[in-house]
């Protein structure tokens, strides 16, 4: 690969690495705890010091709001105050980044604050004034009269008088005032009286116009193409040289993230190109699956969850060779990779599709009789963006790895050899579901270890099937009621002793004799 760029490239991925690793409070002493921590937070892409803030939490790290360049502290208020769709920029957002720096710098940060506040674009903060405060204009109206005089204050040249509409925002709103007169007179003065004739709308679409503008300029994909990473891919094979290991070969979880281990074998340009590639991927899920930006659990885990499909993707290309992962990542369209893994997980959640309807009573809408994990990972299979629910995990997430796409699919194997077993025993979804209704189960509340075990007792009693008390898993079983079970599980399995009828027999039994 190529190399090239000094050392300087190094230092900064080697500090946006650690800083993805970190969690909270540790992400805000790596960024102060060296003997120039300014020099190094500068050094910072915006979009990565942004996401180590929401990570800290803004108001633990006010230090670090001031210390960011007017550029970087821009990125802030894109991200933040702008929800997305067709709402304006939120006005107690930006105002609470402005208090922020203010505060974060203390003395010797007034310099920066208004070099920060001069960053801003001027339809923004024309937008924020005009939507908070009525403007009287005292060379017109000798004697105005305020509604509220407590939440009015003239303006440092004596012009005007600006009556503030909330109480909340008043003290916010009249340091913002302040600091732009401490910076321009002139200038905030002419920003006031054109907040008297400018339209809100006009202002709004501006100010948009130039935040999507810059958003593009960092990576951040408009929708439709950020929707089209989620796109299957097309029915091609790979690339000769990129051919995918064989079937045969062990499917265990690498012990490293690929893509992480690819990036350790790029340098120079190719290092600089396939990191912008990868924020470029990351961006495209939060556009594509509407992330709040201001939400720091959330737009961590879509990051996590598209770092986790590109893995996936140089994985499947690249039989898990680091180094031909390294070249896939440098010469392939990061789409591709992305769409790669996506296809898998597609063809997980068709097969997801067919075990759910086979394994669902009639009248359910969407639970099945699956028993965990089996239905935990049906569930998260059908999401519109499958994932993978890994046993014994509380969440779901995007699949990572080809070991993880071998346990999906064990998982289905599992499921759809349950309903098989159901089956074999008389007792498909079909007949449950007429039972179900009759006994006052809940769809969602029937279970395949319930139905077993109500056929079993009903076996064992010599009458009618009843699912009568099926939610009671603390009654005592009847006598004779393990022998009866092993029975009627080797009946319908014909006694494999391995494979997915057997692991499902054995899964119910485990559920039923504990």
């Amino acid at each position: 690969m190529a190399a090239g760029n000094g050392s300087a490239l190094l230092e900064v991925r080697t500090l946006r690495k650690a800083l993805r690793e970190a969690r909270g409070k540790q992400k805000l002493d790596l960024l102060l705890s060296t003997d120039a921590p300014q020099k190094l937070i500068r050094s910072l892409p915006p979009e990565d010091l942004y996401l180590a803030l929401l990570d800290i939490g803004p108001d633990d790290a006010a230090e670090i709001v001031s210390m960011a360049t007017p550029e970087q502290f821009r990125h802030f208020v894109d991200m933040s105050a702008w929800r997305g769709g067709d709402e304006g920029p939120r006005t107690t957002e930006a105002l609470r980044w402005l208090r922020l720096s203010r505060e974060g710098g203390g003395n010797d940060g007034r310099m920066r604050f208004r070099a920060q506040l001069s960053g801003l674009d001027v339809e923004l903060l024309a937008l924020l004034l005009r939507r908070g405060m009525t403007v009287y204009d005292l060379g017109e109206d000798l004697d105005p009269q305020p509604q509220n005089p407590a939440l009015a204050f003239y303006t440092a040249d004596r012009r005007f008088l600006l009556e503030f509409a909330s109480e909340a925002e008043f003290t916010a709103m009249r340091q913002l005032i302040e600091a732009l007169y401490e910076r321009d007179e002139g200038a905030a003065g002419r920003l006031i009286e054109a907040t008297r004739w400018e339209q809100s709308a006009e202002l709004e679409e501006a100010a948009r116009r130039w935040r999507d503008g810059r958003l593009r300029d960092l990576g951040v994909p408009d929708f439709e193409e950020a929707i089209s990473f989620y796109a299957r891919p097309a029915s091609r094979a790979a690339p000769e040289a990129f051919a995918a290991a064989p079937q045969t070969q062990a499917l265990t979880a690498p012990r490293q993230n690929l893509l992480e281990a690819a990036l350790e074998q790029l340098f120079g340009d190719d290092l600089e190109v396939a990191e912008e590639a990868v924020v470029y991927a990351a961006n495209a899920a939060l556009v594509a699956n509407r992330v709040p930006l201001d939400d720091a659990d959330e737009v961590r885990e879509q990051l996590a969850d598209a770092r986790a499909a590109l893995s996936l993707g140089l994985e499947l290309l690249s039989s898990g060779d680091p180094v031909r992962a390294a070249r896939l990542l440098v010469e392939l369209p990061i789409r591709q990779l992305f769409q790669t893994a996506m296809g898998e997980a597609y063809r997980l959640q068709t097969r997801a599709r067919k075990v759910a309807q086979a394994a669902r009573l009639p009248q359910a809408q969407s639970a099945t009789l699956l028993d965990e994990p089996m239905e935990s990972a049906v569930q998260a299979l059908l999401k519109p963006r499958p994932l993978f629910h890994e046993p014994g995990r509380r969440k779901a997430r995007a699949f990572a790895s080809r070991a993880d796409l071998a346990a999906a699919d064990a998982l289905l194997d599992e499921a759809e050899a349950t309903v098989a077993v159901l089956d074999s025993l008389g007792i498909p979804p079909a007949v449950l579901g007429p039972k179900a209704d009759e006994a006052g189960v809940g769809a969602a509340t029937l279970k395949a270890s319930g139905a077993v075990r109500a056929l079993i007792e009903s076996q064992l009693a010599g009458t009618p099937l009843s699912l009568q008390g099926t939610g009671d898993e603390n009654r005592p079983l009847a006598a004779g009621f393990a022998q009866k079970l092993d029975e009627a599980l080797q009946n319908a399995t014909a006694g494999p002793r391995s494979g997915p009828p057997a692991r499902a027999a054995q899964r119910l039994r485990d559920f039923l004799i504990r």
